[in-house]
């Protein structure tokens, strides 16, 4: 007991050290985690799975839901809305090719059947907030760019949790009707939207009423774990009740963070009551929430990962990697040569890695005992881990100059630099419950608060 005391406190150290060391060389702080946890389970074999016993899937569990609700309380409407084209047409061509090329690969290498596959497509179609947030901010790209890559990791985040979820419900539908379908297509659909619907409203219906009595909960002592709580406890209900605790808890963050832009006369109209939104502390909480979050499951995927089956391992390399051949035409065609330099549509390119939120996604299959549950989470750890890799890789390629030969014919069209008059200013990040956003300090850094958003 000592000794796992020991290293749980290390680990928090390494982590802020890690966080240090990464603004220095580039590499990201989730990879070194990765790779301690390689080292203490299948390399060395002093920790393996079976020693978190039941407390993995339930931290697997508790990550899922502070994901969804920190990465809700980041999608201020106001700020999505003013780079919504750019974001959409990036982002969402990107998640739908990557989709179906390694939703495909995973049909071919796995043996899944085509829903299962389809789960491994959508939980590694998005890129991870948790990686490219602070290599945008230490990178130093122009605004559009910037804020594009930003909104685009914090949206997909989430995307991949919405679709994921929906298909794995689909998935464990079929199973439980012997693996055949026999509910047919259209009732699946209608129950899992009746589900998320239902999860949205309570979600929503929560927020209303946590915003309403926030002012009145401050005033007892130590109470800034307590939005934390009350998110567990409806994420609890609506499971309890049968329709997904991870879209309420979704909503929840949405709600509340969009809550302050609802103009106060309008709200006086239909309620009594004034709404509070989160104060800059309670956030700051929740990403220091994420940051422990982030820190321990880094480790537990190293720790999980395991080279015995080695048609995982392999099947992960192509399934992390095919993500960079995919992101390029869509960068060479949609972004756009007044707001972006050659240089920025390279590292816009490369910076498509895999992270938290689809691990803990591809957990969720072998706990629900899905059949082919395992085989996704041992393909879809190793993508994760191998798409970090070549992603830092390719960074560090780009910025020395070495990738210019092979980028300067693909990527001719974009100018060597943006001409100062042609810069606008980066769109704001997100900032909940802010009535104005206020400007960056510096305005080569992205619209990121301190903590990254979703922290995957």
């Amino acid at each position: 007991m000592a000794v796992t005391i020991l290293v749980l406190g290390l680990l928090v150290f390494f982590g802020h050290f890690l966080a240090g060391f990464f603004e220095r060389t580039k590499v990201p702080d989730v990879l070194v985690l990765m790779l301690a946890g390689m080292l203490l389970g299948p390399v060395f074999g002093i920790v393996t799975p079976a020693d978190f016993g039941k407390v993995g899937p339930v931290f697997t569990t508790l990550a899922l839901i502070i994901i969804l609700f920190e990465g809700g309380i980041h999608l201020n409407v106001r700020t999505l809305g003013a780079a919504a084209a750019d974001t959409l047409t990036v982002s969402l061509s990107t998640m739908a090719i990557t989709l179906l090329l390694v939703a495909h690969l995973a049909d071919l290498l796995l043996p899944l059947d085509f829903t299962s596959a389809l789960f491994v497509g959508a939980v590694l179609g998005g890129t991870s907030s948790a990686v490219v947030v602070p290599l945008i901010r230490v990178l130093k790209l122009n605004p559009g760019p910037s804020t594009v890559l930003f909104l685009e990791s914090a949206a997909t985040d989430i995307l991949v949790i919405v679709l994921a979820l929906g298909l794995l419900q689909t998935m464990t539908v079929e199973a439980g009707a012997g693996g055949g379908g026999a509910l047919g297509g259209g009732a699946m659909v209608r129950q899992i939207g009746a589900s998320f619907l239902v999860a949205g409203l309570v979600g929503a219906a929560g927020a209303l009423l946590w915003s309403a009595v926030l002012d009145k909960v401050r005033q007892v002592p130590n109470t800034v774990f307590t939005t934390l709580a009350y998110v567990f406890i409806l994420f609890g209900l609506t499971e309890l009740w049968g329709y997904s605790g991870a879209i309420a808890a979704l909503t929840f963050g949405v709600a509340v963070a969009n809550l302050a832009n609802i103009p106060q006369k309008l709200i006086a109209r239909i309620f009594s009551f004034r709404f509070t939104a989160f104060q800059e502390h309670e956030r700051a909480f929740f990403g220091e929430a994420v940051f422990l979050v982030k820190t321990f499951f880094f480790v537990y995927l190293g720790v999980s990962l395991t080279f015995a089956d080695w048609r995982a391992v392999a099947t992960g390399l192509v399934l992390g990697v095919v993500a960079f051949p995919a992101r390029a035409p869509v960068v060479r065609l949609l972004a756009s040569p007044a707001t972006t330099s050659r240089r920025d549509a390279a590292l816009m390119t490369v910076l498509v890695p895999k992270g938290l939120a689809a691990a803990v996604m591809a957990s969720l299959p072998a706990q629900a005992g899905v059949p082919g549950g395992e085989a996704i989470q041992g393909a879809v750890y190793a993508a994760i881990f191998f798409s970090i890799v070549v992603c830092a890789l390719l960074v560090f390629l780009a910025e020395r100059g070495t990738m210019d030969p092979l980028l300067r014919p693909w990527l001719g069209k974009f100018p060597q630099e943006i001409a100062a008059a042609e810069r606008e200013p980066p769109a704001p990040g997100p900032q909940v419950g802010a009535a104005e956003p206020a400007p960056p300090a510096d305005a080569g850094a992205p619209p990121s608060p301190a903590h990254p958003p979703g922290g995957n």
